[in-house]
């Protein structure tokens, strides 16, 4: 498992508040249908109607805990917003 951060964006998180992308690849620790989060390595990702599901996954449920996947995105005013979910290669 990896988590990939560039100093750049460490920078405009830490110094901004601004908004940042980056990856995480893992295994689903938990879900919430009702809150539409997951968790992967205890970061809890949103997922809304701008998540783009690919690699056979065609929403939020086709996921399932233990599923081992790679989630794209965006990290704004305290949150870990999904742009891309597929599965782990």
């Amino acid at each position: 498992m990896k988590y990939r951060l560039g100093l750049a964006a460490l920078a405009l998180s830490l110094g901004s508040g601004g908004a940042f992308a980056n990856d995480v690849e893992g295994t689903i620790e938990s879900l919430d249908p009702a809150g539409k989060t997951l968790v992967v390595q205890g970061i809890t990702f949103h997922v809304n109607e701008t998540t783009d599901f690919d690699d056979g996954l065609k929403g939020f449920e086709s996921l399932s805990v233990g599923q081992k996947i790679e989630v794209d995105f965006n990290y704004m005013e305290g949150k870990h917003y999904a742009r891309e979910i597929e599965l782990d290669d």
